[in-house]
């Protein structure tokens, strides 16, 4: 559930959180509750609001699975709706759905556990017999008990597909509490007694999740909304801390993960919400923390973010709830976005000005098509490099948290792991472009931005020195291993050549003409539809594979290094003078009004034409005494010096002048 509602109209202001060295067993303070949190494995943290049964219509889950496993999901959120199980009172338990398509919880809950889908089960609400009538708990606690009892032995103890419970969601706040028959918090729990007493009866090995607590902002919450902190003390008083085993908390806030918003009588940061839950961890006992819903909402309205900000607040909100002790695992609200919940499937409600429709990693589209071009939102993309390049590492510290004076309001964060490395790091204010040298022991490191594109390759005997250009965008800084694991390796790069590409490398010209391989395999972003490229860099060239002409000519395809390497020199190729005719010895491209004449018309008709390396984007011209003319794939250089050999025409090495540099990203 989602509680934007309750946000006021409030100033969002952005302020320096307190800094962090470089390990967090080095922040220790007397004052300091978060020194003190247990830790906890932060092994697949990345999780989703998938609510794949109920809001994705069976026809279309496959598509929807196959999306999560692209996006890299590792935990998806199910809620089996007791409303839609069973719908009269001792009816039966309707657990493939009503023939519309939905709340198929078989076929929803199998289809992510195939996809090696760790699922998290949300147990909720109260009785459809009861809806509008304001029973108290007592006419419906022990038939909730008998929901719980039936749902965990069918998907816990007999299909062992759900080990892990949620029990509520948001009791703390007025609408999914109070009005859904949760009157005090004494009622809430006496059901989490219920539930864990029949969840434990039908599996022994139920792990029960606290029903997520919600953070309310509202500058005049109702008597029924009660704070994150303020909850979990009630609860305690009321003897319902030893009743569950994970403390779930859904942290929403208006502004950035590290803007200190005002929240009546102070202000606080996603940090500061953290910490004071680790305060009471440990008055009241340690548990691991998840977080089960948090996201931003890209509407058009007055807390809405950019699609591009929500895409940076969510890899930075990950990378700060990560480094924090207790945090096990993140679940984003959620997979796509809404739409109106009346509105008929294949006809949704688009709605700018509405909050609740734009949380999704995927906007909302009839049909769920994977290929549509328009379907992954930028955060999509965000989410899919975040779990790309972090997954299988593990948290190892913090190298800045936002106030280091010589780097004001930059942050990064270091992970390691299965012999790889990384730092993510952003900055959040206007000052000049801070730098940062990052000692990796390394002998290269590759920059990528927050969609997954490599920006440079730093070949480097140590440290790699880094300028954060942009604000708000986070840069991945990786090295170590090649993930490659066959194929030809190449010492003199680190990397090896294997399929899809090592056929089309061998068959199109080799070393010659493609050089060594500067990269492994990589997932990138293809500009546009933020759908996943995976490529390979090259001395020359980028490789690109396109799985869907699997078997055609073009199943492997070579980058337009030639047009990206004039646009960095900051040539526009249209704007250069066009001819109109060519002499017979020379070709002529309308296209680009430009002609290809010897020396290279032989070489370019010989060794790969217009496949290999596209059209003449200029004419043949002198550069430092020696004649070039830029293709869209390559440029050609001419030495006469080798005049009778193979050599003569070479290619130029675009692809290590475009993303190489020694030691420093970007070049002064």
């Amino acid at each position: 559930m989602r509680i934007r509602a309750l946000f006021p109209l409030l100033i969002v202001a952005l302020l320096a959180p307190t800094a962090l060295p470089w390990s967090l067993a080095a922040r220790a303070q007397a004052n300091d509750p978060a020194v003190q949190a247990q830790a906890y494995s932060k092994s697949q943290p990345f999780g989703i609001v998938a609510t794949l049964g109920n809001r994705v219509r069976d026809d279309e889950q496959d598509s929807a699975v196959a999306l999560m496993r692209e996006a890299g999901v590792e935990w998806a959120r199910e809620e089996l709706s007791w409303d839609k199980i069973q719908r009269t009172r001792h009816g039966p338990f309707l657990w493939e759905g009503d023939g519309s398509g939905f709340y198929n919880y078989d076929r929803s809950i199998e289809r992510m556990t195939k996809a090696g889908i760790n699922v998290l089960g949300l147990l909720a609400y109260n009785p459809a017999w009861f809806k509008s009538k304001n029973p108290t708990v007592d006419e419906w606690l022990g038939d909730f008990g008998n929901y719980v009892y039936q749902t965990v032995a069918r998907y816990g103890r007999d299909r062992k597909q759900i080990k892990y419970w949620e029990i509520w969601n948001e009791p703390n706040i007025r609408v999914s509490g109070y009005e859904s028959g949760l009157y005090t918090i004494k009622d809430y729990v006496r059901v989490l007694d219920t539930a864990r007493a029949a969840a434990k009866a039908a599996d022994p090995n139920a792990v029960i999740v606290l029903g997520g607590i919600t953070s309310v902002w509202s500058e005049m919450p109702t008597p029924e909304d009660y704070d994150i902190p303020t909850y979990l003390r009630l609860l305690h008083e009321n003897g319902g801390w030893k009743s569950f085993d994970i403390l779930a908390i859904h942290p929403y806030s208006p502004g950035a993960p590290e803007a200190a918003s005002w929240r009546r009588d102070q202000t606080q940061d996603f940090e500061g919400e953290l910490r004071a839950v680790d305060a009471l961890l440990q008055e009241f006992g340690n548990k691991p923390v998840w977080i089960t819903e948090v996201g931003w909402s890209s509407y058009d309205g007055f807390y809405g973010v950019s699609e591009t900000e929500q895409a940076a607040f969510m890899v930075r909100m990950y990378l700060v709830a990560m480094a924090h002790p207790s945090v096990q695992r993140v679940f984003w609200y959620d997979l796509r976005n809404d739409t109106q919940p009346r509105a008929p499937y294949h006809n949704p409600v688009y709605d700018e000005q509405e909050v609740q429709y734009h949380y999704g990693l995927l906007r909302r589209t009839y049909p769920l098509d994977p290929n549509r071009g328009d379907l992954r939102k930028p955060i999509f993309a965000a989410y899919r490099t975040l779990t790309s390049i972090l997954g299988g590492m593990q948290f190892e510290g913090v190298l800045t948290n936002g106030d280091n004076p010589n780097m004001p309001g930059t942050f990064a964060y270091r992970y390691n792991g299965n012999g790889r490395a990384a730092v993510v790091l952003w900055r959040v204010n206007g000052a000049a472009p801070p730098t940062m040298t990052i000692d990796c022991r390394c002998k290269e490191a590759r920059i990528r931005q927050w969609d997954g594109r490599l920006l440079a390759s730093v070949q480097t005997n140590g440290p790699v020195t880094v300028r954060l250009d942009y604000i708000g965008t986070p840069l991945y800084v990786e090295w170590g291993i090649d993930r490659n694991t066959d194929g030809q390796y190449f010492q003199q790069t680190g990397h090896r050549l294997s399929a899809p590409f090592s056929a089309y490398w061998q068959s199109h010209g080799g070393l010659r003409q493609f050089g060594y391989p500067i990269t492994g395999h990589i997932k990138e972003t293809e500009p546009g539809s933020n759908k996943t490229r995976l490529v390979q860099y090259f001395e020359r060239n980028r490789f690109e594979h396109y799985p869907e002409l699997a078997g055609s000519p073009f199943e492997v395809q070579v980058g337009r290094l030639g047009d990206d390497i004039l646009r960095r020199e900051g040539v526009d190729w249209t704007s250069l003078p066009k001819q109109f005719d060519a002499p017979p010895e020379c070709l002529f491209f309308e296209q680009t009004g430009h002609r290809l004449c010897p020396p290279f018309k032989q070489y370019w008709e010989e060794t790969g034409g217009l496949a290999l390396y596209g059209m003449p984007l200029s004419e043949a011209f002198n550069s430092n005494g020696r004649l070039i003319q830029y293709f869209e794939r390559n440029r050609f250089e001419h030495h006469p010096e080798k005049a009778g050999t193979p050599f003569e025409i070479q290619l130029g090495l675009l692809g290590r002048e475009l993303y190489t540099t020694q030691g420093v990203w970007p070049l002064p």
